[in-house]
């Protein structure tokens, strides 16, 4: 009954309480995958939040997400 309640479905993450790591690896993984190819491959490869460079020469910074691109969105949430 308690893998239920700890997310034992594909609705339901699986609940990480530090003593089930090798459990909550396997379910994270399965879930994340049901969702869909793209949220496995992201969780795989990474994701950086997109920047921008406000002045000429000087280090890039965090874009509001007001200011993002449909490709960022696109590649941020999957649409």
């Amino acid at each position: 009954m308690e893998a239920n309640q700890e997310g034992g479905s594909i609705s339901r993450p699986p609940k990480l309480d530090g003593s089930n790591y090798p459990y909550w690896k396997a379910h994270m993984t399965a879930f994340l995958k049901s969702v869909d190819s793209r949220t496995w491959k992201s969780v795989l490869r990474g994701w950086a939040h997109p920047t921008q460079v406000l002045v000429e020469g000087e280090a890039p910074v965090i874009k509001s997400e007001v200011d993002w691109t449909p490709a960022e969105d696109e590649l941020a949430f999957g649409k």
